[in-house]
C-alpha cells in the first residue's frame, strides 16, 4: 500500500468529517468518510497494515473531534475512537472474504457494521470512564441508550454515503498500489 496516498486521504477525510460534514448533516447526523476510508483499506491491505491504518485513523479522529464539553472547556480524549477503529477493522478483516471487494456497494455496506463495532467500543470505554463521579460524558445529560441509538443511525447513514465514497476510492485503486497477493488468498 502506498503510505503517502493513505496519509493524504486520511487527513482529507478527517478534515472533511470535522468541518464540512456537520454543516451538511441530516437530522443532526453527519456521515463519516473516515470510516469508509478505513473499510476500503481493510478490504485490500494486509492484516497488519489495515490494523495500523485503523489505529491511526481512530487516533486522528480522537484528536480532531472534541469528545465532550463542560462549561468553557472541551475534552479531547485519545483512545475511544482509536480502540473502536481497531475493533471495527478486525471485523472487516473477518468479513472481507465474503464480499466482492471491487464493488462500491460492498464498501458502503461494510461501513455500517464497521461503525456499529466502533460505536460499541466507544460506548464501552465512555461507560467505564463514566464510573468516576467527576468524569464528563459526551452525551451530556441524556442516557447512554439514546446515544447508542443515535450512533446506530449514524452508522446506517455513513453506510449509505459510503457507497458513493467507496466508488471514488475504488476509482483511485491503482494509485494505492495494494499488494496483489492479499487479493489471491
Amino acid at each position: 500500500m502506498n503510505l503517502g496516498v493513505f496519509v493524504i486521504a486520511l487527513f482529507f477525510c478527517v478534515s472533511l468529517d470535522s468541518s464540512l460534514m456537520p454543516v451538511i448533516s441530516i437530522g443532526g447526523f453527519s456521515p463519516s468518510t473516515t470510516a469508509t476510508l478505513v473499510v476500503f483499506v481493510a478490504l485490500f491491505a494486509p492484516r497488519s497494515v489495515a490494523l495500523w491504518a485503523g489505529l491511526a485513523a481512530g487516533l486522528l479522529m480522537d484528536l480532531s473531534i472534541p469528545a465532550a464539553a463542560a462549561g468553557d472547556r472541551s475534552l479531547v480524549v485519545p483512545g475511544p475512537y482509536a480502540i473502536g477503529f481497531v475493533f471495527g477493522t478486525q471485523l472487516v478483516l473477518l468479513l472481507r472474504s465474503m464480499v466482492f471487494r471491487r464493488n462500491p456497494i460492498a464498501v458502503g455496506l461494510l461501513t455500517t457494521p464497521f461503525l456499529i463495532a466502533v460505536s460499541l467500543a466507544w460506548m464501552a470505554i465512555w461507560l467505564i470512564r463514566g464510573l468516576d463521579a467527576d468524569s464528563i460524558l459526551p452525551w451530556a445529560g441524556g442516557h447512554a441508550l439514546s446515544e447508542l441509538l443515535s450512533r446506530l443511525v449514524w452508522a446506517v447513514m455513513s453506510g449509505a454515503v459510503g457507497i458513493g465514497t467507496g466508488w471514488l476510492l475504488l476509482f483511485s485503486w491503482p494509485v494505492w498500489r495494494f499488494d496483489q497477493s492479499v487479493l489471491r488468498r
